[in-house]
């Protein structure tokens, strides 16, 4: 190798990672974008497999009771200490766990808010939900090519095999239920059915809006029973929250005419257009005449709507489910129109849109 050979190998980017040797090589690199966001996102999937191996380890939960160090923590969970290690490392790089193998570990306030089981912030059960997906996001490209679709969420008579992604995210829904009925002003509630209750926040929001509503949750078993907790633990909630089992068959679950309002929550994006027309027309009918029907969900946005994340739910709807997709707010008003609504008001809080139509 020549004189001339060597420098120019020492004087290369992939030598020396010096700027002088990447400027000569490349005299436009300082004009190109970052690459840092791109390979973050291509990295993306294993931030989120040490999540759910955490989770599934129980290390937040043995973690909550105070620091451990990295031996102790390893037993109690049955690890290998070095394996768990370097866990608890990457785990330190997401900002979850803090401290080191030699002083201890203990969490983050963003893993004591969110991650320890049993706490009023936790949402482990939502994120073990959405990390069972792994299989069918495994399989984007094929369903990209071909249209074909997945099949693990949708009919709403199932909800109940999935409580994390229908009621596991109380923490962040309640709030935004919260504001969302303050904003609609839907006041007096009345009689009101929360048909798809799920973890119970809207009919919780409702009553705590009118001291005088009488809600009536609605849901498959398993998920009527985390409503059920959810309205026990509430003050606003006691003693005006009944519940009624249901499995969302053709059989309507009340007479018509029965309710003031009517709420039929984070359903619609799961089950496709035409079984959400069919639920809200079974709405309709439980609405008397001049009642409210509340139709919530996570909808397309309009146009200058702000840039959130809808994209990638739409995507995920093509993924896990077989007829699920965001629909148009347009699209959910002329539904609730064909079921003898007229529709009101519409309102936008984060990702969630909330229209109203009175029964005629």
């Amino acid at each position: 190798m020549t004189r001339d050979t060597q420098r120019g190998v020492q004087g290369s980017p992939t030598a020396s990672g010096g700027a002088q040797g990447t400027d000569a090589a490349h005299p436009d690199a300082g004009r190109r974008p970052d690459p840092g966001p791109l390979l973050a996102l291509n990295f993306g999937f294993a931030r989120a497999r040490v999540l759910g191996t955490a989770v599934e380890l129980g290390v937040f939960t043995e973690l909550a009771g105070g620091p451990r160090p990295d031996g102790e923590l390893a037993s109690v969970l049955d690890c290998d200490t070095g394996a768990l290690t370097r866990l608890l490392n990457a785990l330190a790089d997401l900002d979850l766990v803090a401290g080191d193998e030699a002083t201890g570990r203990r969490l983050t306030p963003l893993a004591e808010e969110y991650l320890v089981p049993g706490r009023p912030g936790d949402l482990g059960d939502h994120f073990t939900e959405v990390l069972d997906q792994w299989d069918n996001w495994a399989r984007l490209t094929d369903a990209v090519r071909t249209g074909a679709r997945g099949s693990r969420l949708g009919p709403p008579g199932e909800r109940g095999r999935h409580p994390g992604m229908f009621a596991g995210a109380f923490p962040l829904a309640a709030p935004m239920a919260a504001a969302v009925v303050a904003d609609l002003g839907l006041r007096p509630a009345g009689r009101v059915l929360d048909y798809t209750a799920g973890s119970g926040e809207w009919g919780i929001a409702l009553a705590a809006a009118d001291p005088a509503a009488e809600v009536t949750a609605h849901d498959v078993p398993g998920l009527l029973e985390v409503a059920r907790r959810h309205a026990s633990q509430s003050p606003a909630a006691a003693g005006r929250f009944s519940f009624v089992p249901g499995d969302f068959g053709p059989r309507q679950p009340f007479p018509d005419g029965t309710f003031d309002t009517v709420v039929m929550a984070h359903a619609g994006r799961f089950a496709g257009p035409r079984e959400t027309a069919r639920m809200i027309d079974g709405c309709a009918r439980m609405l008397r005449p001049g009642g409210t029907l509340l139709f919530a969900d996570i909808m397309r946005a309009g146009p200058g709507g702000p840039p959130l994340p809808r994209a990638m739910l739409d995507l995920s709807l093509l993924v896990n489910t077989p007829h699920g997709g965001l629909r148009d707010p347009a699209d959910c008003r002329a539904a609730m129109e064909q079921s003898g609504l007229v529709p009101k008001q519409t309102v936008t809080r984060g990702l969630v849109t909330a229209l109203t139509g009175q029964r005629r």
